[in-house]
């Protein structure tokens, strides 16, 4: 009798052991749940302040869909409509023009002294880099105590282009209508209507 009961007792502890388990799993995933809509909550709350913040430092003609932190350290910025901001986006300086249809991919950096002009209906990946100046290179004086080589008409990127991944956009470019630059390129010269280009420098391969 004292050897079953000890089994009842046993298997009564076991049961309530693994009762316990299935609880504390549920509760964990209780957990798990609310912490996800949490997060998702915060980021939706972070991506208005963003939205609210680009739309009260810009000039845009409608409300631009920003879909993570965007950097702003820039004056005279015009945006057209329906222009996408990615992740970690970083425009930097003055007399930045956007067109509308426009996406602007991830961690991509606009740096504009004299200015720097989008067409509509352009797409720009990814890590891409696009300044209109460079650092003076006089001998006899420091680097870094010269004036920068800023370019006399910016650059100008045309309609329906798309300038691929980590490309570096510098002074003296112009990228045409229709252009093509491949991933990893660089542009300091004029790209015409409807070439593909890749390269450093980039070079003419063929056209749509």
């Amino acid at each position: 009798m004292y050897i079953a009961a000890e089994g009842h007792i046993k298997e009564k502890v076991s049961k309530t052991g693994i009762f316990r388990d299935k609880q504390i799993e549920k509760s964990e995933y209780m957990i798990q749940k609310l912490l996800a809509f949490l997060f998702m909550l915060r980021r939706s709350f972070l991506l208005r302040l963003q939205r609210a913040y680009v739309i009260t430092h810009t000039e845009c003609e409608s409300t631009p869909k920003v879909k993570g932190e965007v950097y702003l350290n820039a004056t005279g910025v015009k945006l057209g409509k329906n222009v996408t901001f990615y992740q970690g986006v970083y425009l930097w300086g003055g007399g930045i023009s956007v067109g509308s249809n426009v996406d602007i991919g991830m961690n991509t950096v606009i740096f504009a002294k004299k200015g720097v002009f989008i067409g509509n209906n352009t797409s720009i990946a990814g890590q891409c880099y696009i300044i209109d100046s460079n650092h003076g290179t006089k001998i006899g004086e420091l680097i870094r105590n010269q004036e920068d080589d800023v370019s006399k008409d910016g650059i100008h990127i045309g309609n329906d282009v798309w300038i691929a991944a980590q490309c570096v956009i510098l002074k003296g470019a112009k990228i045409n209508d229709g252009a093509i630059i491949g991933a990893q390129s660089l542009v300091n010269c004029e790209i015409p209507a409807n070439a593909i280009a890749v390269g450093t420098p980039a070079k003419v391969i063929g056209y749509r």
